[in-house]
């Protein structure tokens, strides 16, 4: 077999290859009537919410300096505290990050849980926006291997136009109490949440892309097409 037959065939291969994986894509179906996907549906419609609300700057406004260095956001709404004396926490929420075009993919979705969130005592819940503007961060969030503390340092975020995050490798906000304020994050963990992800997208690979089934890109495309507007 010579060169040009065999590049012929290899492509030949590649051609039905991809045709089989686009066919295997579009079979992918989504129930949404299972406990999963409605959970992970609830958490993408309040991150949107609070997105949009910090996003409109009427509390302050994130400085162009981190919104500029950002690489993913992370939006917990309603982060609960466990026990205020103990620092427990949990959440769940959404990420999403950049692609190397510079545009965003579809939606991880995140559990955290321990640490303190350095609140007052009282408050029962507070949510939370995490600017992630360092590589080790980024890639530890995608690969769901997130721990802040050690070469993952946070820093409270600021309203400050000369704010400026130093080394940190993430930048964090929470409101409680209906206010904003720079977040103190100690031994937060933050992990992909397998499940929901597969309960929303039908398969885990679909967060790379920003391909989706279409009868949920309304779902995602309304927190998403905000991103570029308040980021970036």
């Amino acid at each position: 077999m010579n060169r040009t037959t065999r590049c012929a065939v290899l492509g030949a291969a590649l051609s039905t290859l991809l045709q089989i994986q686009g066919a295997m894509a579009e079979e992918i179906k989504i129930d949404r009537s299972t406990r999963g996907f409605k959970e992970a549906q609830e958490s993408l419609s309040k991150s949107t919410q609070l997105y949009k609300t910090i996003s409109e700057g009427k509390m302050g406004k994130v400085p162009q300096s981190v919104l500029d260095a950002t690489k993913c956001v992370v939006i917990f709404p309603d982060t609960m505290t466990v026990s205020v004396a103990l620092g427990g926490t949990h959440g769940d929420g959404v990420g999403f990050c950049k692609s190397a075009a510079g545009t965003w993919q579809n939606p991880m979705f995140l559990n955290l849980i321990g640490g303190s969130l350095g609140i007052q005592a009282g408050v029962k819940s507070v949510d939370m926006v995490l600017y992630v503007t360092g590589d080790k961060a980024a890639e530890a969030l995608k690969k769901g291997t997130f721990k802040l503390g050690g070469e993952l340092s946070a820093v409270a975020g600021t309203f400050d136009k000369t704010f400026a995050a130093g080394e940190a490798e993430v930048v964090a906000y929470q409101r409680a109490e209906g206010l904003f304020a720079g977040a103190s994050l100690e031994g937060i963990s933050i992990s992909r949440d397998e499940s929901d992800e597969r309960a929303f997208y039908g398969t885990r690979e679909a967060v790379l892309t920003e391909k989706i089934p279409s009868d949920l890109e309304k779902d995602v495309n309304e927190l998403r097409e905000v991103l570029p507007t308040h980021v970036g």
